[in-house]
């Protein structure tokens, strides 16, 4: 008995320290080199402050990031627990046609491939991730990010809600990353607006645990707009 209590602590050591490895936002992937169209709101003076700051990060996770990234990412992680490829394929070329912005869209597939090489070290032997693979491989479907860490999540022995809430404090922690450079505000204010923002991260994720495949690609106008803008501002620091 002693001995299968120490093999489950393990097994929760080990995917917790997973879940820690594809969340950091040291991770090889490039995630700094974009802003998702944030540069524009700074450059035409809407987000200039701390408290704008934390008025954008609130109204991007609640009404873009939720209805896009955090959904796909549950369904991804469903998807791969009943081991269908066939949703992740579709799901895939879904958010592809719901991302109008092509600095978005290049961004998510960008990133998405960069995990794969990353994880692929630890996934290489796991079947749907070689047959998903493949099937990127074949131009069947994209790689989009947030597809890749909810399959990855799950092929790791990570909890969904736990995935689903460090994928996106990870996107919270990244905006004022970028906020802290582009306006800037002090690295203070950057962590005194996450704590702040904790119970409006606790009802994104849950809830993005009622949503349906029918919700995928739902946003506020202005976000996928100023991505666009983005594509052709004067001076721009980010890709995306």
């Amino acid at each position: 008995m002693y001995n299968n209590l120490a093999d489950k602590n393990d097994s929760k050591k080990t995917s917790y320290l997973h879940l820690l490895h594809i969340s950091d936002p040291l991770l090889p992937i490039g995630g700094f080199t974009h802003s998702y169209g944030l540069e524009t709101y700074v450059q035409k003076e809407l987000v200039n402050s701390s408290s704008s700051s934390k008025k954008y990060i609130i109204a991007y996770l609640k009404h873009n990031y939720l209805y896009n990234d955090l959904l796909a990412m549950r369904l991804a992680w469903e998807y791969a627990d009943d081991k269908n490829l066939d949703g992740l394929i579709e799901l895939n070329n879904i958010l592809c046609a719901s991302k109008a912005p092509m600095e978005l869209r290049n961004a998510s597939t960008k990133l998405g491939l960069r995990l794969i090489k990353i994880v692929e070290v630890e996934l290489k032997n796991e079947a749907l991730f070689k047959q998903f693979i493949n099937a990127v491989k074949a131009e069947k479907c994209q790689s989009n990010y947030c597809v890749i860490y909810g399959m990855t999540a799950f092929l790791l022995n990570i909890g969904k809600e736990e995935a689903m809430c460090a994928l996106t404090y990870n996107t919270a922690s990244a905006i004022i990353n970028n906020c802290a450079k582009l306006i800037p505000i002090s690295q203070m204010e950057g962590q005194k607006i996450l704590f702040e923002i904790r119970k409006d991260i606790e009802e994104i994720v849950e809830k993005a645990g009622y949503l349906t495949l029918e919700d995928l690609g739902m946003s506020g106008a202005g976000f996928d707009i100023r991505s666009m803008q983005h594509e052709r501002l004067y001076t721009r620091i980010y890709i995306s």
